[in-house]
């Protein structure tokens, strides 16, 4: 077996799941429909769970008028990693370098009771950034990152649970990729402070809220000065995946300027306006940016559930063709994803074709198996596992997916 370890670049490329195009550009992968396949499989899962954690779905453009981004504070703090101004027929348009202005607009479109607090927007969208051409790097860097991007308006007595709830939601995610990781605090930098907006005493209080925060919730971190954003602190989670390399995926980041800047209020019990608190915060962080990080942590081979092909169909000779269509057919209404391969080669090369894949199963069809209404399974580890009924295989299957292992 190769032991090779391989960049996320060469795995994407053995398993056809992303290409890039001079005609595009570089920093702009394109997803290949496995490559798709795997990206929508993390979307359902983060998802699901920002669901369950009562999150609201919201959706916004991918521009916006320039003075959008004057408010916010992005075109004085940000403007170098931003795309130009286009303009189009008398007005100015950005491509937006971040979601969580246009959020805003969202909770200030109508007054907002205090029992209606906290509100919880969740998007899976794409923002872009002008990055210099030797900085990009495969999916690691490039100049759009969709992100599952949230943000989060709540009173000031909610800020301490929905940061332990948005915690909550990091740790599931780290179990069930099976990652190692620590807390980074990314704080401002007192010694630049034209970089950040709002004054010293914003900037204090906001990270002494998230330290006192981090200590009443017995998280052990280590304080960074100068990697805040520009609007407020932030968490960072710092994985470290299988070669025991280290990624900066997650944020959790308290902001008390965005709310200021747009003159964001809730209604309070007495009638009064009542600034909000934001909270930005993300899983994955980048899709892009996770997808590269789990290819190498997996090196290629992941776990069933995750895997853009579950199960590979492999016939012996085409007279098994038909028999394999309709047991793909089966495995697909099951909701098993499976891949045939009826090409005119023998059986070693369809199986030399599926290990490098790294299919988790592979069904072989031959005379004997199409008689008996069975396939002979093997793990992508050579392991074989017998002639097995199909009605048995999708138990099998679906166990895999189901613990997540």
């Amino acid at each position: 077996m190769d032991k090779k370890i391989k960049s996320h670049q060469e795995i994407g490329l053995e398993q056809d799941l992303f290409t890039f195009s001079e005609l595009v550009g570089s920093g702009l992968p394109l997803f290949t429909p496995k490559g798709a396949t795997l990206r929508r499989v993390l979307q359902r899962y983060i998802e699901d769970l920002l669901e369950e954690q009562g999150y609201d779905f919201v959706w916004i453009p991918h521009i916006a008028k320039k003075e959008l981004y004057e408010k916010s504070g992005h075109l004085e703090k940000f403007s170098n990693d931003m795309f130009p101004t286009m303009k189009a027929k008398g007005r100015d348009y950005i491509l937006k370098p971040a979601n969580c202005p246009h959020h805003t607009q969202i909770f200030a479109r109508r007054p907002i009771s205090y029992r209606e607090m906290p509100q919880r927007y969740a998007e899976s969208t794409t923002q872009y950034r002008s990055e210099q051409s030797g900085e990009l790097e495969g999916l690691a860097r490039v100049l759009g990152l969709t992100l599952d991007d949230s943000h989060i308006f709540a009173r000031p007595d909610q800020v301490k649970e929905e940061f332990r709830r948005a915690l909550e939601i990091n740790k599931v995610m780290l179990k069930d990729f099976g990652l190692e990781y620590w807390i980074r605090l990314s704080a401002w930098d007192p010694n630049n402070r034209s970089k950040y907006l709002g004054d010293e005493k914003k900037w204090e209080e906001m990270q002494k809220l998230m330290e006192e925060i981090l200590k009443e919730l017995k998280i052990e971190y280590k304080k960074v000065d100068g990697e805040a954003a520009f609007y407020g602190p932030k968490m960072d989670l710092i994985v470290k995946d299988s070669l025991r390399k280290e990624w900066q995926l997650s944020t959790i980041q308290v902001d008390f300027n965005l709310p200021e800047r747009f003159d964001l209020s809730f209604i309070d019990e007495n009638n009064n306006k009542i600034r909000p608190i934001m909270l930005h915060r993300a899983t994955f962080g980048s899709y892009e940016r996770f997808l590269a990080m789990i290819i190498e942590h997996f090196q290629g081979a992941f776990p069933v559930w995750l895997s853009p092909v579950q199960v590979s169909l492999l016939t012996i000779t085409e007279a098994q063709d038909e028999y394999a269509k309709k047991l793909g057919k089966q495995l697909k209404e099951n909701g098993i994803r499976v891949e045939l391969d009826l090409r005119n080669e023998t059986l070693g090369s369809k199986i030399r074709t599926a290990t490098l894949q790294k299919i988790p199963f592979l069904g072989i069809i031959g005379e004997r198996e199409m008689k008996e209404n069975t396939v002979s399974l093997r793990f992508r580890d050579g392991k074989d596992l017998g002639a097995i009924k199909v009605s048995d295989l999708v138990q099998k299957v679906k166990k895999e997916i189901d613990k997540k292992a």
